[in-house]
Parts: C-alpha cells; sequence; structure tokens
C-alpha cells in the first residue's frame, strides 16, 4: 500500500502486485531469474526509515516493517542490503539516473553482493513489463455502479481498496476465506481532493471475485451495506498500514461509522487478511 512519505513505495507494491498474480509455476520462473534476496532501507521526504525485502530467491514474497527486524521476519537472510533515499530510488526505477552513478556519488550504499546492485535497474524493468502484461484487477459491474474505476487519482486509500480486489479476486481460497469469516457488505466513503468517494466491500459467501470490490455506493449498486464507515483517505492509509486501529480512529472521531459499528472492528481483519497473501498495504 502507499506509505505517507515513500513515493518508492509504489514500486514495492508493483513487485508486490506482480508476485501475487502470478501462478506458483510462473512465480517459481521468475524467482529462478534472480535467486536473490534484496533488502531495502529508505529514507522518506520526512526523515523516516521503512524497511523492505524482496525475497527472489525462495517463496518470491515480499515484506515491509519500520524496523530492519520487522521486514526481515520470515525472510531469508538478505544476499544484499540497498540504503537509499527515496526520491533516489524513484528515479533509478524511472531510468532517470542509475544504481551505479548514485553508488558512486555516495546517494546509494550497498552491503553484501555489489553485482546485484547492478542488477537493480534490469530487475525493476522487468517487472514493471511483468505488471503491465497481467490482467487489471477485477472491474465493477456496469449495472447499477458509479462509471469509475476502482483506484482514483488523488485517494490513495482507493490504492488499498483496489489491492484487496486484486487480492481476493486472484486466490481463490483466501477470499473464501475472508468472506465465511467477515459476512458483511461494508460501504466505504473517502473524502479526499474531490470531495467524498465511495466503495462497496462486498464480502459475504457467495461474491465473486469481480464483485468483492465494487466503485459507488451501495445504493448504485444495489447492496444492503451492514455499515457505511466515513473517514479522511489520509486516515484510511493509516488504517491500512496500522499506524492507527479502527477503535482508536473511531474514539477520535476520525472514523464515523453508520449501521452495526461491531462490523468496523472487522474491517482491520479484512487488510490484514489481504496484506497477509502478499498485498503491499
Amino acid at each position: 500500500m502507499p506509505i505517507e512519505g515513500f513515493a518508492s513505495s509504489a514500486i514495492i507494491d508493483q513487485l508486490t502486485s506482480v508476485l501475487t498474480a502470478l501462478s506458483a509455476d510462473d512465480r517459481k520462473k521468475e524467482v529462478n531469474k534472480t535467486k536473490a534476496v534484496y533488502a531495502f532501507e529508505v529514507t522518506g521526504t520526512k526523515g523516516k526509515k521503512h524497511y523492505f525485502v524482496v525475497d527472489l530467491k525462495q517463496a518470491g514474497k515480499v515484506t515491509d516493517g519500520t524496523s530492519e527486524a520487522e521486514a526481515a521476519k520470515g525472510q531469508p537472510k538478505p544476499d544484499i542490503t540497498i540504503t537509499i533515499d527515496d526520491a533516489t530510488f524513484v528515479k533509478i526505477s524511472e531510468g532517470k539516473t542509475t544504481a551505479a552513478g548514485e553508488f558512486m556519488s555516495g546517494k546509494v550504499k550497498i552491503k553484501g553482493n555489489m553485482m546485484l546492485g547492478m542488477k537493480l535497474e534490469p530487475l525493476l524493468k522487468r517487472f514493471k513489463k511483468l505488471a503491465e502484461s497481467l490482467p487489471a484487477a477485477p472491474a465493477a459491474k456496469a449495472s447499477g455502479a458509479a462509471a469509475q474505476e476502482i483506484a482514483l487519482q488523488g485517494y490513495e486509500g482507493s490504492v488499498v481498496i483496489a489491492q484487496i480486489a486484486q487480492v481476493l479476486g486472484a486466490d481463490e481460497a483466501k477470499r473464501q476465506s475472508v468472506l465465511k469469516s467477515t459476512n458483511a457488505i461494508f460501504q466505504v466513503d473517502l473524502n479526499g481532493p474531490q470531495g467524498v468517494k465511495s466503495w462497496v466491500l462486498n464480502l459475504k459467501p457467495g461474491a465473486s471475485a469481480a464483485d468483492v470490490v465494487l466503485p459507488g455506493t451501495a445504493a448504485q449498486n444495489k447492496k444492503a451495506a451492514g455499515v457505511v464507515l466515513a473517514l479522511k483517505d489520509a486516515d484510511f492509509v493509516d488504517l491500512a498500514s496500522g499506524k492507527i486501529t479502527g477503535q482508536s480512529a473511531f474514539m477520535g472521531g476520525k472514523l464515523k461509522a453508520k449501521g452495526n459499528i461491531m462490523l468496523a472492528l472487522k474491517l482491520e481483519s479484512v487488510l490484514k487478511a489481504a496484506k497477509s497473501a502478499g498485498a503491499k498495504l
């Protein structure tokens, strides 16, 4: 998911989305092409650090955290650790500079296998092409839903919602597990730069891959929401990242719930389930 102050989190999101969407066989092929574990220590725009570990050696998964230990939990030992600032990471991914050049300038520090650092750009390019070749996340049904994409420009929370759609759409077992444990329909209203925008999380047993996330209100999608959650876009991102809890957001007035308030607390479980399946929430 987007992490405030870390534009480079979108790069990691792309890696995660690709690895999640690939079949087990195709994921194994991509892992075998790299055979390395990359660890990143990234300094964001506000001076804070965030850590990412990309396993392209064994399981083909991505983890992150606010500490090196948190990000490394459950992952193989990194073959290379790259220390880099957020802006430089983004420039490298966009082809505006090179890892070698930034290493020489001192903006990039490498610990471990130096040659893997020089392979960073080809690796990012490869996954970018893979991301472009993958089918889009499940779209909303045309009937009744507002004419909008799931992810909306200016709404970082909508990217989180789109990733939920992708994870639950790509993993049948995960979707059925989440639907069974949640058994509820949420309407999420996010207040952002273009006012309030709405999405429906249709998490009741029987929902298809294309029906679990729908843009628009419950009424527009002819669904009966058990709870309507209203909050600022930035607060939803914080909720998804674990910076705040549903309970603290509600008690602090950041989250407003209309309907079954207890269902609001289930939203965190949904976000965690999607994250554990590989989405970078």
